[in-house]
């Protein structure tokens, strides 16, 4: 699958879409789900072209793996999410539901502090 830039996700990396970002590093950016799951619905985007987790994690440097997982690590705290517990989920492609073809994960859970 290549990459498309024209992705509601790129836009908002690249300030085209106004967003609320929630945290936001080098190689990574963290916004609210519009349409969430869960109490708390965050998506964490990385901020290069890759279609899914697999391009991300055979082509990204070690830089940017390592940043997008701390970024992840930071919204789980931010939230609250280890006392309950909480989901990461990744699709990819056609058959994993994926609807936007930018690399992402969702981070969903119940802050302990709801």
């Amino acid at each position: 699958m290549k990459y498309d830039s024209n992705n509601v996700f790129y836009k908002i990396i690249n300030k085209e879409l106004k967003s609320n970002i929630l945290l936001e590093s080098d190689h990574f950016i963290a916004i609210n789900d519009i349409a969430p799951k869960a109490p708390v619905h965050v998506l964490a985007i990385s901020k290069g072209l890759y279609v899914d987790y697999y391009e991300f994690v055979s082509k990204a440097s070690d830089e940017e793996i390592l940043d997008f997982n701390k970024g992840i690590l930071k919204i789980i705290e931010m939230f609250k999410l280890t006392e309950d517990g909480y989901r990461l989920v990744s699709n990819s492609g056609r058959f994993g539901m994926q609807e936007v073809m930018h690399f992402h994960m969702h981070i969903m859970g119940k802050s302990s502090d709801s």
